[in-house]
């Protein structure tokens, strides 16, 4: 029999094969686990932009309503005057100058 196992000597081609097919299988894999982790990082994104909208709009909607109030205790309305107290005693500053404009 002339097979090389018989001279002491074996081959490198099944051991190289199987690395190599190993190595590929291995890259596929985490090929798919990354597109598959961005398609569901993309889902999660898409499910929250309804919310995001919404506090968008409220964020609007407040800030008008804190731009109304200031301006009404800068013309002199004591009740807008203490709303603008007590808020300035919590900490938040009411000027009209200092609200930024509402988001289109």
């Amino acid at each position: 029999m002339r097979a090389a196992y018989s001279r002491g000597r074996a081959s490198l081609f099944a051991p190289l094969f199987l690395i190599v097919a190993s190595v590929i299988a291995m890259a596929g894999f985490q090929t798919y686990q990354l597109w598959a982790n961005e398609q569901n990082l993309e889902t999660l994104r898409l499910g929250q932009e309804g919310g995001m909208e919404e506090s968008r709009r409220v964020r609007a909607q407040l800030q008008a309503i804190a731009r109304g109030t200031a301006e009404l205790a800068a013309d002199g309305n004591e009740n807008a005057k203490r709303v603008v107290d007590s808020l300035e005693s919590q900490g938040f500053s009411l000027s009209p100058e200092a609200l930024p404009d509402p988001a289109p």
